[in-house]
């Protein structure tokens, strides 16, 4: 989480600072000692399972539930004691908790009115708002009348009226149309960058994460499992379930058979060897991983760059769109991933039960050093 000016490592101003907390119900461990840091103007995603704590989190942050230790800071102030009215945060719930009998004009007042400002205040604020969501059009309509796509938007404009040091979404695109959701990942990146809000979003779906967070953590049964942006935690895992969690990833297990210098081999018996760069001095681990778009079939052609090589039969090829992905039983019976963009995948004419020859650049397999 560091921008460099002139050679010098400059670190943004911290909006959220959580320290060692836990949460229990009913005796039950839900988050355990939880720390984590959010500067300011980031997109932060929550990721993980159902029932990992990502939820819970998000509550305790807005003050919803207390935690059972451990302390909250928002923009350098503790709050972990505050009730929720007294914390600078904002929230947007899963289905938004629009006000039906309310038009969008005034669902978007409620906050300024609860606050007692002036109504010509609270109409100059409003119109502020409803150019940048581009709800201009909608500010007599009613909800039941929007999509769902106008409703977040809508939802988004009267959280952030109350001017909130953070934004807090729960799961905020999940009750849509798949075919819209992708438009609104775009959508909000687009007013987060305006607003100028740290968004702080729960989400399980990994691609939603990925595509609007600037840095995202994984959650697995209450525990961090990893911190980083989108890329690091996809490109360099620290652990099997972070690795698998963000997508498909293919596993070899072999035995160490030499390391010179940087450059380790590993012997995979009947499927041959398969060599990786490793960032330790002494190998623990004999599995390496590699992710199935970083792998291409064999066409002959000559490659510039060290390659390893995997030979087998094509036992599957399924289609997906925009990639197809192919499965390979290798040598020994093992089963190997290759997923191809769509317009690479025309190029090929391999049948299934055709013998086929795959290569992966060395630096693209990689270790996980798991404690």
């Amino acid at each position: 989480m560091l921008a460099c000016c002139n050679s010098v490592s400059l670190k943004r101003p911290e909006m959220l600072k959580l320290d060692s907390i836990s949460k229990s119900f009913d005796g039950k461990p839900v988050l355990q000692n939880i720390s984590l840091e959010i500067e300011e103007g980031e997109r932060f995603s929550l990721l993980g399972q159902s029932g990992c704590g990502k939820s819970t989190l998000l509550r305790l942050i807005a003050g919803f539930e207390t935690p059972d230790q451990g302390k909250i800071w928002i923009k350098g102030n503790e709050v972990s004691s505050f009730p929720v009215e007294q914390r600078p945060v904002g929230l947007i719930f899963q289905n938004y908790a629009l006000f039906h009998h309310m038009t969008v004009y005034d669902n978007i007042a409620v906050g300024p009115r609860v606050k007692k400002l002036s109504e010509p205040v609270i109409s100059k604020q409003i119109d502020e708002l409803l150019e940048i969501t581009r709800l201009k059009e909608l500010k007599n309509s009613y909800p039941q009348h929007i999509s769902g796509g106008e409703a977040q938007r809508v939802a988004l404009a009267r959280a952030v009226i109350n001017r909130p040091k953070i934004l807090l979404l729960d799961e905020p695109l999940s009750a849509l149309d798949p075919s819209l959701r992708k438009d609104l990942r775009e959508e909000l990146i687009e007013m987060q960058r305006t607003l100028g809000i740290t968004f702080l979003f729960v989400t399980h779906d990994q691609e939603e994460a990925m595509s609007i967070a600037t840095h995202m953590c994984i959650m697995e049964k209450g525990v961090i499992k990893q911190t980083g942006t989108p890329e690091d935690l996809y490109e360099r895992p620290t652990s099997s379930f972070v690795a698998k969690f963000l997508g498909e990833i293919n596993c070899l297990i072999g035995t160490i058979e030499q390391q010179i210098g940087n450059l380790v081999t590993i012997s995979l018996g009947k499927n041959g060897k398969v060599q990786l760069l490793s960032e330790t001095d002494k190998i623990k681990t004999n599995r390496c991983y590699i992710r199935p778009e970083k792998i291409f079939f064999d066409i002959g052609k000559e490659q510039k760059i060290p390659i390893n090589s995997l030979e087998g039969t094509l036992v599957s090829i399924d289609f997906f769109g925009s990639y197809t992905r192919y499965q390979i039983q290798l040598n020994d019976g093992a089963f190997f991933k290759l997923s191809l963009h769509h317009r690479k995948a025309k190029q090929h004419k391999h049948m299934i039960g055709d013998s086929v020859r795959v290569l992966f650049a060395i630096s693209d397999v990689f270790q996980i050093h798991e404690k």
